[in-house]
Parts: structure tokens; sequence; C-alpha cells
């Protein structure tokens, strides 16, 4: 018994850290996802470290714009880091 909840949870999270770079790029995609609105930028296929820094610097008020400084803030780094390198491979499977 102890070994099929082991297996369990072992798959499940699994399955949950799969998912977790797509649901945490859910509000991003309204603005930064894959669109003809040149005035934001999309962020798919950037340099990881490039998107990272960015939203490191709206987290640490390092770089100016009202929105992005307060939707950084509601990310830890770690999140910060997994949204980074999930736009960086240019996933497209959330629009």
């Amino acid at each position: 018994m102890r070994y099929f909840i082991l297996i369990l949870f072992l798959l499940s999270s699994k399955a949950f850290s799969d998912n977790l770079d797509s649901s945490l790029s859910l509000p991003c995609l309204g603005c930064h996802g894959k669109s003809k609105d040149l005035t934001i930028p999309s962020l798919y296929g950037l340099d990881e470290d490039y998107i990272y820094n960015s939203l490191m610097d709206y987290k640490l008020d390092k770089r100016m714009n009202y929105l992005m400084q307060i939707i950084s803030k509601a990310y830890s780094e770690k999140q910060l880091r997994v949204l980074s390198h999930y736009f960086s491979q240019g996933y497209t499977n959330n629009e």
C-alpha cells in the first residue's frame, strides 16, 4: 500500500509540474501572446535570461511600467524563472 501511494504521489506531482508553467503564463497571454499589436511585445522565443532579468527589474522597481511592476510583484522569483523558461521555449499551446 505504501508503494501504491508513493507511485500515485509521484505521478500526480509530475502531472502538476507539467502544467505549472502553462498555468502561470495564462495572465501574461492576454497582452504578451502572439499579437499583431506591436506596442506590446510577444514574449515567445525571447532569451530566458532577458525575460527573467526584465521581470526582476519590474519587481524591484528598476524598470518602469506601473502595470508590470504590480504584476511582477505577485510572482515569486522561482515563478518568474518558470515563466521565463516557458516563454523562451516558444510554446504556443495556451493560445
